[in-house]
């Protein structure tokens, strides 16, 4: 009887599923959380290249017209804001279209 007085029962299998089932809700709304943040980072990225494309593609067309027609920093100032410009209508738009998709599936 003295092997038996330092042994603790193991538990039920109740209790240990219940545990279990607990642990793995945890985990599904840790990865439901996960797959959210990955989807607004996905959505940042995409953000933030449209407006990088825009004003790579308003500087390269500047310095284009600064070449050939002889007008050194003005077209590069100028493309530069058609650039920004054209970046920002473009990223208002790729959020309004998120915005709509997100209302739409929820």
């Amino acid at each position: 009887m003295a092997d038996d007085a330092g042994k603790q029962n193991p538990p039920s299998l109740d209790e240990f599923s219940k545990r279990l089932d607990a642990v793995r809700g945890d985990k599904t709304n840790a990865e439901s959380s996960r797959a959210g943040s990955g989807q607004a980072m996905g959505r940042a990225f995409r953000v933030a290249s449209e407006l990088l494309a825009a004003m790579i593609v308003g500087v390269l067309l500047g310095l284009g017209a600064d070449k050939f027609l002889g007008i050194s920093p003005f077209g590069l100032l100028a493309g530069a804001l058609v650039g920004f410009a054209a970046g920002v209508m473009n990223v208002a738009r790729a959020m309004k279209n998120m915005h709509g998709d997100s209302s739409e599936g929820g």
